[in-house]
Parts: C-alpha cells; structure tokens; sequence
C-alpha cells in the first residue's frame, strides 16, 4: 500500500512534467515562427540563426526536464527509490529557480515554493526513506 503523499507527490510531478512538456511545446512553435519573422526581415543574417538555437535549445531542454519530471511521478507511483531521490532533486532545483520570483511576487509561485518544500521534507523523512527501501513496517506507520 502507497502512502497518501507519495501518491500526491507523484501526481503533481506528473501534473508538472506536463505542463511542462506543453510550454516547451509552445516554445517550439513560437521559436518556428518568430525565425520565419526573422528570416523575412533580415534575410539569413546572425541574429536569425542566433533566435533558432536559442529557441530550439530552450524548448528541447523545458520539454526534456518535463519528461524527468514524469518518469520521476511514475517511479514515485511504483515506489522506486531512485524516484524519491530524483524527486527531492527536482523539487530543489524548482525552490532554487522559484524562490527569487516568490520573494518579490506573492501569489502562485509562493504555491509552489511551498509545495517543493513539502515535498523535500515529505520524502527526507526517515519514515519514507524506510518505505522506499520496502521496510514493510514503516509502510504502515506512514
């Protein structure tokens, strides 16, 4: 039996690959066309080679961490250790990247700085850490 956080936890990261997976998706399409505008106006010069790396690089890496963030939700439903420990790494890498913009917005990134939070306090708890190692009795007590 899966604990009721595990299962929350691994739904949001589900959630949050996806979502992520769409805005790289969108960037993609955006980068396609703002090089067409770039191309029609500046017939083949620096910038309109430097707009599509920038663009393809940015929407590549968004839609490859959206998948580590779904592979990462999918081992946490299959109770895989790594999935917890890939998981405390992508919430604190998103505490570090939301934390500058939740201190001078509040609002929804202050939502999400507090759900990372739980879920690195949620999955370092010795309790859960026992549960991945598959400590049956720890299963019980979380």
């Amino acid at each position: 039996m899966r604990p009721i956080g595990v299962t929350l936890i691994a739904i949001y990261q589900v959630l949050r690959g996806l979502v992520g997976m769409l805005f790289a998706c969108g960037i993609l399409v955006s980068a396609g066309l703002a090089l067409k505008l770039a191309a029609i106006s500046a017939e083949g010069n620096a910038l309109e080679r430097w707009l599509q790396g920038m663009g393809h690089m940015l929407g590549i890496s968004i839609l490859v961490f959206g998948l580590i963030h779904v592979i990462a939700g999918i081992g946490l439903f299959g109770m895989k250790n790594w999935a917890r420990l890939l998981t405390v790494l992508l919430s604190a890498i998103g505490l570090v990247l939301l934390l500058p913009v939740a201190i001078v917005t509040h609002g929804i990134p202050l939502v999400f700085v507090l759900l990372n939070m739980v879920s690195i306090f949620y999955l370092a708890m010795p309790p859960m850490r026992r549960t991945f190692r598959g400590d049956r009795a720890a299963m019980r007590a979380a």
